[in-house]
């Protein structure tokens, strides 16, 4: 057989070895819904709906992926709004499965109760910032220490710079690539002296956009998607939400009061990070760095087609509107 880099597994063959295993209602189906880092395949048994995702080869390895199940598992323990991961008839939460490119972990979550919004509201901002509040404080609170990644400079900058200019060796990117990095090196002498302490440094969640959460019909959310965890800033997770908003192109006056309720939201619960306000451009900037490299690194196994200077042109062009707009980049 002529190796493969990134197969697509067959949702009729989930439905025949992977499910039942599985304490599931029939009758059961499953299609594939997304493809990216990992494959997500929605399920549908009897009257409920979950969601398998089959992790891409060699994004994350078993451990990293038993981290971040024993973590959801811990915060859910303790009340916190995340969506589960269903065990299978043995108790396991994670399933091998064996691609023809290697192997890849498969795990089963719960469907996050409600539904996801397009168009949040400030209302569910707060809340939502509550909630990421309850997970930090959760995570503090937990004796165990989670063998998972810094999301630090190396995480944020370092890589992702590597992948872009890989991804740019053929291409004429004008002084973008350039501009980029002298930004990154601002960036990263600025963030090696904010402390690596609780509670300002911890268990984060890595991906606190709207995307990843859902609201019932009392506005009250669950939170899901937990890939990106690892141990870094609050401000980066927090920051997160806000580049989301900037990434949408959302409206000033929308992004702002957004913004400013899901930090009220989580100050209701514990104190805001200390360096919040001086770093948070500093995030804006790594979180745009860190999307780049992730588009630049072509995981999935699809052409990287939309890297073009095109691409790179429109990547940087947030990050000279906040080296405009805050002085903590300009120098």
């Amino acid at each position: 057989m002529f190796p493969v880099r990134s197969s697509i597994l067959s949702p009729g063959a989930m439905v025949e070895r992977v499910l039942p295993r599985y304490a599931l209602p029939e009758p059961r189906s499953c299609r594939l819904i997304s493809r990216s880092m990992n494959d997500v395949y929605q399920v549908t048994a009897g009257a409920e709906t979950y969601f398998l995702r089959v992790s891409g080869f060699g994004w994350r390895s078993r451990d990293a992926t038993a981290a971040e199940l024993a973590l959801i598992a811990d915060l859910y323990a303790r009340g916190v709004a995340v969506a589960p991961a269903m065990p299978r008839d043995d108790g396991a939460l994670l399933a091998s499965l064996p691609a023809p490119e290697g192997e890849r972990f498969a795990v089963l979550f719960a469907q996050a109760a409600g539904a996801p919004v397009r168009d949040i509201t400030q209302r569910q901002a707060h809340s939502y910032g509550r909630l990421a509040a309850a997970l930090h404080t959760a995570a503090d609170a937990s004796p165990t220490t989670y063998r998972r990644f810094d999301l630090d400079e190396c995480h944020l900058l370092d890589e992702p710079l590597r992948a872009v200019r890989a991804a740019m060796l053929n291409v004429d990117g004008g002084d973008d690539l350039v501009f980029l990095e002298s930004v990154a090196e601002r960036v990263r002498r600025r963030l090696r002296a904010f402390p690596r302490t609780q509670p300002g440094y911890g268990l984060c969640h890595g991906d606190l956009h709207p995307g990843n959460v859902s609201f019932d019909a009392a506005g009250a959310p669950t939170l899901f998607d937990f890939d990106c965890m690892g141990y870094g800033w609050r401000t980066y997770d927090l920051t997160v939400f806000l580049w989301n908003a900037f990434g949408e192109r959302r409206p000033k006056r929308w992004r702002e009061s957004r913004w400013r309720a899901f930090l009220r939201g989580y100050r209701e619960v514990r104190p805001l990070p200390e360096e919040l306000d001086e770093a948070l451009p500093l995030f804006l900037v790594a979180r745009q760095l860190w999307l780049a490299g992730l588009d630049s690194a072509d995981r999935s196994g699809w052409p990287p087609q939309w890297l073009t200077a095109d691409w790179l042109r429109d990547t940087v062009r947030p990050v000279r509107t906040w080296v405009a707009e805050y002085p903590i980049l300009a120098g």
